[in-house]
């Protein structure tokens, strides 16, 4: 489900590869632990720290071109902050956990490339 596309660290860091990695890294060591936090709070039906979390990692998935999990942030925080319902939170958190573990051996391997 995610296809990694950094233009906008190319664009952002004007061509810096350290920059650029130390972005990823960045990603690659938060992500995981943001993750943690959602479906911590879903278990939980903490609606508020449900809809913080996932705009928190909205724009982050956004910095690797990953579109469409920044989506699917913006639908579980939709949902946290509307209709709260617990099983799309939960398949949403699934669809979220999977794209990000798609993406994260690319995402390792582009670091070992751009150094």
């Amino acid at each position: 489900m995610g296809k990694i596309d950094l233009s906008y660290l190319e664009n952002m860091s004007g061509g810096d590869n350290t920059m650029i990695v130390e972005m990823i890294e960045l990603f690659l060591q938060e992500t995981p632990q943001h993750l943690n936090n959602l479906k911590e709070a879903d278990q939980n039906a903490l609606w508020n720290k449900v809809a913080s979390e996932a705009h928190k990692i909205k724009p982050i998935m956004l910095y690797v071109g990953l579109s469409d999990l920044n989506l699917v942030c913006k639908k579980i925080e939709d949902n946290a902050k509307g209709d709260q319902d617990s099983e799309l939170s939960k398949e949403l958190i699934k669809q979220l956990e999977s794209g990000y573990n798609d993406v994260a051996g690319d995402l390792e391997t582009k670091i070992e490339e751009l150094r």
